[in-house]
This record gives structure tokens, sequence and C-alpha cells, in this order.
């Protein structure tokens, strides 16, 4: 006769939960670590003028500022509400890299694939896993 407690009676241990969510938790604190400390070193919506990009693309990326530490604030207090706003700030990041792509090639003819790679797999394992933390 076996007993089931809470935590194996819903999928197995919390232990692969915990790993997961400490995977979200690391990118999202490396994120808001890069724009938090871009914001205090240049400024908001700072442009580099040897080579501006458009403006909308540098307000959007400044959104990244609060999303990131506001994702990280929701997994913690209300978990669905962040995995929700994990899917949707990743999605947002992967939606800009592309739309910069597009731009830098056709403006400057050169391809830009520098956080595509890295954010394309955050990406696919957020998509993988989110719904085993939205069960749990």
């Amino acid at each position: 006769m076996t007993v089931e407690t809470p935590s194996t009676s819903s999928g197995g241990s919390v232990w692969p939960n915990r790993l997961i969510l400490a995977v979200y938790f690391v990118c999202f604190s490396v994120g808001s670590l890069a724009h938090i400390s871009s914001a205090v070193t240049h400024g908001f919506f700072a442009n580099d003028p040897a080579d501006p990009v458009p403006m909308g693309f540098v307000v959007v990326n400044e959104l990244f500022t609060f999303l990131n530490p506001l994702t990280i604030l929701l997994l913690i207090f209300k978990r669905r509400a962040g995995i929700i706003s994990a899917l949707a700030v990743v999605g947002l990041v992967f939606a800009l890299n592309l739309a910069l792509m597009a731009w830098m090639w056709t403006a400057k003819h050169e391809l830009y694939v520098a956080w595509l790679y890295l954010n394309g797999t955050m990406g696919v394992f957020m998509l993988a896993t989110a719904k085993r933390l939205w069960r749990a």
C-alpha cells in the first residue's frame, strides 16, 4: 500500500518544477541586470549616434528594463501570471530580434543574429515547460 503526498499526486517530484523555475529566474535575472545596467550607464532611450537604430526598437528594448523584473516578481508571487508574462516577454524579445534583423538586413545589408539563438532557445524551453508549471 502506498500513500500519495501532494507532491506526488500531481505528477511526480517537485524538483523538476523547481529546476525549471530556476532556469526562468536565471534568464530573467540576467536580462534584468543587462537592461538595468544599460539604462544606468547610458540612460533611458539612448541611441548610438554613430550607428543609430529606429527609435521604436529602442523604446521596445527599454520596456524590458521593467518587464524582466516584473516577470520575476510574478513568478514568485503569482505563478500563473508569471508564466503568462514570461511567455509574452520572450515572445516580444524574439519578435524584436526578428524585426531588428530584417531592418538591419534591408538598411545596412548586415545580418543580425546575436541574440536570436539564445532567446529562441529560451522561448522553446519555456513553451515546452509552461504547461507543466501551470499544472503544478
